[in-house]
């Protein structure tokens, strides 16, 4: 008998130690989540340093003021952000491990690049921080006072007019390709890398104009803006008018943002997307951005999302059309 009631208190034992342990599993990814952050989280921006990796750097520090933990920024540049961009989609999706940047890596490599180790789907988008408006650009002495006049001479000048741009096939590029077909123009493409380059090339007078971003020329006195690729009119350059005030619907606006690998917990996206917002209150952030003419734009998750997905789709029937295949 004695024997039997030490098998029952073994079995009841080892039941209870199960369903212990069936808990321990079930509650600590929450508990995790709820700790979150608990250790550093890695900041990945795919490109090298320089532009508006400043404002980043500044963003990277608010939030780790803002959540106690350091917040570790890190340049991982190839492949026109591929490289980087991968590192994020392979990572744990627990929030330690993510990418700050434009959204081009995940709106325009997929049908550019051949074998791409992501997709547009391989992210969470956590929050959008800025908006990286392009300008189209001459010298400060060119008889161009207005895009119009631009626009005249070259339907003059049918594939005479040559200008510059940062990367075949980035937003800056999509943006005079749709401009050239609305208007009914035909203009060389040259590019370059980088903003930097492109503008020694328009101040040497290799170039009748440019397309470059805000925040390369808005502090410049070389150059003349003479339209942005908005939607409305840029803080930094409140006198130039849109080209969607010009009369030009199709345009591309640039994206910069926080993402997380896909399958990251909901919970530790409203806390970095919480964190997200407060980062860019920040004084130092808001001077940055205002220094550098960068248009703070803050969204949240939900509805970066959405704004990227209609982004990415319209680029695909662009490339589509454009007959463009991955290389």
């Amino acid at each position: 008998m004695t024997r039997q009631l030490e098998g029952d208190c073994i079995m009841k034992s080892a039941k209870w130690i199960g369903m212990l342990a069936l808990l321990v599993t079930l509650t600590a990814p929450a508990a995790a989540q709820d700790a979150y952050p608990a250790r550093p989280v890695q900041l990945i921006y795919p490109f090298g340093s320089g532009g508006t990796d400043t404002l980043f750097r500044v963003f990277a520090q608010a939030m780790g003021k803002i959540a106690g933990v350091q917040f570790v920024y890190m340049n991982r540049e190839g492949a026109s952000g591929a490289i980087g961009a991968a590192s994020v989609a392979r990572a744990q999706p627990d929030g330690y491990t993510l990418m700050i940047g434009p959204s081009i890596v995940m709106t325009n490599l997929p049908y550019t690049q051949k074998d791409l180790p992501y997709g547009f789907d391989s992210f969470d988008f956590v929050c959008q921080l800025n908006v990286n408006a392009f300008v189209l650009a001459v010298r400060a002495d060119a008889p161009y006072k207005r895009l119009e006049d631009l626009i005249e001479a070259a339907r003059k000048k049918p594939g005479k007019f040559n200008y510059g741009h940062s990367g075949t096939y980035t937003d800056v590029h999509l943006n005079m390709l749709t401009m050239a077909r609305e208007a009914g123009i035909e203009v060389q493409d040259i590019a370059y890398r980088g903003d930097g380059p492109n503008l020694l090339r328009l101040l040497a007078g290799d170039l009748e104009f440019t397309i470059n971003s805000v925040v390369s020329v808005a502090s410049r006195n070389d150059v003349r803006p003479l339209a942005v690729f908005w939607d409305r009119r840029h803080p930094a350059l409140p006198d130039v008018p849109t080209v969607r005030e010009l009369g030009y619907s199709s345009f591309f606006t640039g994206y910069q943002g926080v993402y997380a690998p896909k399958g990251t917990p909901k919970p530790v996206i409203a806390k970095l997307e919480d964190m997200c917002v407060k980062a860019v209150e920040t004084e130092e952030y808001q001077t940055t951005a205002r220094n550098q003419g960068a248009a703070v734009v803050p969204m949240k998750s939900a509805s970066f999302a959405s704004e990227a997905r209609a982004n990415y789709e319209a680029k695909g029937k662009l490339f589509a059309e454009l007959g463009v295949q991955p290389q």
